[in-house]
């Protein structure tokens, strides 16, 4: 085996630690870009979510209101309707106001149950 001479040692010393400090610098640069990348990613998902989920309530309160608009319609004028299409009436009824709807429908929703109608 040679001789290793102390000049030899801390080359190799210092090469070790150049290449510790690349790469660290090395992985701290990634992983700014990657924030820096991801960042606004998760931000235009968060909001296309947000906004997709807006739409979704959106569709079903105007489809229950539709349902409802005729179910009331339909007992205004006399046509039978069943214990269970009551039971889904009321069903939706309740959904439709946890939507956030209430406007002309609660009005004659309640006029049909003081009625005695439903």
């Amino acid at each position: 085996m040679e001789n290793i001479s102390l000049g030899q040692i801390a080359s190799m010393i210092t090469l070790i630690s150049i290449l510790i400090g690349a790469i660290t610098g090395l992985i701290a640069f990634v992983k700014s870009f990657v924030t820096k990348v991801l960042t606004p990613l998760d931000q235009k998902i968060d909001h296309l979510q947000k906004t997709s989920s807006l739409n979704r309530n959106n569709i079903e309160l105007e489809l229950i209101k539709m349902f409802l608009v005729n179910f009331i319609n339909d007992v205004e004028h006399g046509t039978y309707k069943s214990d269970i299409q009551k039971k889904n009436a009321y069903e939706l009824y309740d959904r439709y106001q946890n939507l956030g709807g209430n406007s002309y429908i609660h009005d004659s929703w309640e006029k049909l149950i003081q009625e005695k109608k439903i």
